[in-house]
């Protein structure tokens, strides 16, 4: 006589999966390198992307909650109701207990959002595995560069704002490219590379290190600052909006920092790398 399917078994092991798969996904993002890296270096982990694994752990987390529902209200509906009875009962009979379990519960969720201790100290370890994968050389112009068009791109500060001269560039280095709409992503997807590869061919030419004047800095604008060292001032202006600098052309450095909130020296430091592009 041929064996039924039982459900029960099944459901078992499908949870018993999905928990395997929501616990490597889970560590491997917890130590995975900020987007702006895995997208820009197409990172990889045991052949799959950063997008990969959060596309995996999202299915899987979906799949373990569908697979509890049945398990619980399906299954093991009447155990799974005398058990929140009996539970119940229980909890109500010993308020203590009660009490710490819900205090112990919120204590993770407000020390996780205040970042108190020990729970900053997780996430601070988890962030510094994450940073140690980032390298100076291999980091975007701007932050997001892979999800810029050409035509965005060609704003930055030492692109020259021609998008068609980047497109043409590229096709005499051998890339298709459509559009000067088309991201960086998009072609480096269509050619086989990763949206770094796409960028070096484009890139501006380095010219060396850029060391600003520290005396009367604070009273230079930013049109000054890009007049002096050969570049758009519109591009400069961009380029720090995408580092989360709002700055108007016509403002002075003194002005911008404390508009930001930031120190005249870490402005410094920006717009130094910046043009030493």
């Amino acid at each position: 006589m041929k064996k039924r399917f039982s459900w029960r078994i099944f459901i078992s092991f499908g949870l018993l999966l999905s928990f395997l798969m929501l616990l490597v996904s889970g560590v491997i993002l917890y130590i995975s390198p900020p987007g702006r890296v895995a997208n820009w270096t197409d990172w990889r982990m045991l052949g799959l992307t950063k997008r990969g694994w959060i596309n995996q752990h999202t299915i899987f987390g979906f799949g373990f909650m569908i697979l509890s529902i049945f398990h619980l209200f399906f299954i093991n509906w009447k155990a799974f109701l005398s058990y929140l009875k009996t539970k119940a009962s229980a909890g109500l009979k010993s308020p203590f207990e009660l009490f710490v379990s819900l205090s112990l519960a919120l204590f993770f969720g407000v020390g996780t959002y205040f970042s108190l201790q020990p729970f900053s100290a997780v996430i601070d370890f988890g962030n510094s595995i994450s940073a140690s994968w980032e390298q100076q050389d291999k980091q975007p112009p701007v932050p997001h560069a892979e999800a810029m068009t050409l035509a965005e791109l060609a704003q930055q500060p030492g692109l020259g704002g021609d998008a068609e001269a980047l497109k043409a560039k590229l096709e005499k280095a051998g890339f298709t490219v459509v559009s000067v709409q088309e991201t960086l992503a998009e072609i480096a997807v269509k050619n086989h590379t990763t949206a770094e590869n796409v960028y070096r061919y484009i890139a501006p030419e380095k010219r060396g290190a850029k060391i600003l004047p520290s005396e009367g800095l604070g009273r230079k604008t930013l049109e000054e600052i890009a007049n002096d060292n050969g570049i758009s001032a519109v591009s400069l202006q961009l380029a720090l909006r995408q580092k989360g600098i709002e700055a108007q052309t016509g403002m002075s450095m003194k002005d911008i920092a404390e508009k930001n909130r930031i120190g005249m020296n870490e402005l410094r430091r920006i717009i130094e790398n910046m043009i030493s592009r």
